[in-house]
């Protein structure tokens, strides 16, 4: 079985600053971080750290080579990252002394994935292969359609929420991973039992995966409904907390384990995650994890 993640590669930018900036204002940085980013990319680290034949395909300019590097530097497939002429995808990100923030987001060349080269991708991978998807990239319903035709399993992290998201076709999705207010904007209802309830009446083969923020998880198909706790950690950062849930969890789930312990292990990967600073730097190794004996 082989992994594909079709997915973002951004050139993060942080600012460290007093405050959030004022239209009209100019003000001094503390201090300016360049980072890998990208929901692709940080789930991609997570799903390498668990599970060793990760592919990732995506598109980044002339000025985000370090990305493809960086990735393959942690044992990642990289073959099917393209150069575009277009910019790499940018995100300008201000954080205060709050540890509030603002962030400008510039899609670049993630969008520049056309179906020619979706073709290309995806003629390299087979039935039961599985397709890792954010959306962060163009093209996505294009690119569910193919690999449903392949019989592929499809894995959906529908983040950031759109409302072209509504028209993908579930049917087609194998895993759908939310966090609450994704899992209510897809669903149109109110409150956990009854997200539940819309799932399971509409899209009866669909597997969900809900994160609950400080009150954990549940995993739903037909036939089960599992909830796992949170684990108690002092944390510093939460960026990429929730890439680092879905890296472990698909990783783990596709190699048949049980769904508790599933549910277990990328619970405490994204706990880990949050107790460092920063997004794919941040995400644990499977010996840090299988370490972690944490608080409910």
């Amino acid at each position: 079985m082989k992994i594909i993640n079709f997915g973002s590669l951004n050139i993060d930018i942080f600012f460290r600053v007093n405050h959030i900036v004022r239209p009209g204002e100019t003000i001094s940085a503390q201090s300016i971080e360049r980072r890998a980013g990208g929901k692709g990319l940080n789930q991609s680290i997570a799903l390498i750290k668990n599970y060793d034949k990760v592919y990732h395909a995506g598109s980044v300019g002339m000025d985000g080579s370090f990305l493809k590097e960086y990735l393959a530097g942690e044992g990642i497939d990289t073959r099917y990252i393209k150069e575009s002429s277009s910019s790499t995808g940018n995100a300008i990100i201000q954080v205060d002394d709050n540890g509030e923030n603002s962030i400008v987001l510039y899609k670049g060349a993630n969008f520049d994935n056309d179906r020619a080269f979706i073709d290309e991708v995806l003629e390299n991978f087979d039935k039961d292969d599985v397709l890792v998807l954010q959306n962060e990239i163009n093209n996505m319903d294009y690119i569910i359609d193919k690999a449903f035709r392949k019989g592929m399993k499809i894995v959906l992290n529908p983040s950031p929420i759109t409302d072209e998201v509504k028209d993908f076709d579930l049917d087609k999705i194998d895993l759908l991973l939310v966090n609450e207010t994704e899992a209510l904007e897809i669903s149109a209802c109110e409150g956990i039992e009854e997200i539940i309830s819309s799932f399971k009446e509409k899209y009866p083969n669909l597997k969900v995966v809900i994160t609950l923020g400080s009150k954990g998880s549940v995993y739903i198909d037909k036939e089960n409904r599992i909830y796992q706790d949170a684990y108690k950690v002092n944390a510093v950062d939460s960026t990429g907390a929730g890439d680092t849930f879905t890296g472990y969890f698909v990783a783990e789930f596709y190699q048949n384990k049980d769904i508790k312990q599933c549910l277990k292990l990328a619970t405490k990967a994204s706990a880990l995650s949050v107790t460092k600073k920063g997004a794919s730097i941040s995400i644990p190794s499977i010996e840090e994890v299988e370490k972690f004996n944490g608080e409910n």
